[in-house]
């Protein structure tokens, strides 16, 4: 049984040049052994599908780290 564990949710975002995007959300778990096994969240990060780090600055809205582009969610 590994200690770690991620799971990885793809959201579809729009640049500020209008064109697509796949954001990935990157939950982290550890596994805490005790009476039951649980999974605990111990760090969540965004970034595009290139690797490019992303900050979150609102629920809908995101900034790339290096350049300061921004990000928006496309409605679901």
């Amino acid at each position: 049984m590994h200690k770690y564990s991620e799971q990885i949710i793809r959201h579809l975002a729009v640049n500020e040049d209008g064109k697509t995007c796949e954001i990935l959300e990157r939950i982290t778990y550890e596994r805490r052994a005790g009476v039951r096994d649980e999974r605990v969240e111990i760090n969540r990060r965004y970034d595009l599908r290139t690797g490019e780090r992303l900050n979150r600055l609102s629920e809908t809205e995101f900034e790339e780290d290096s350049s300061g582009s921004r990000l928006r969610l496309c409605p679901q």
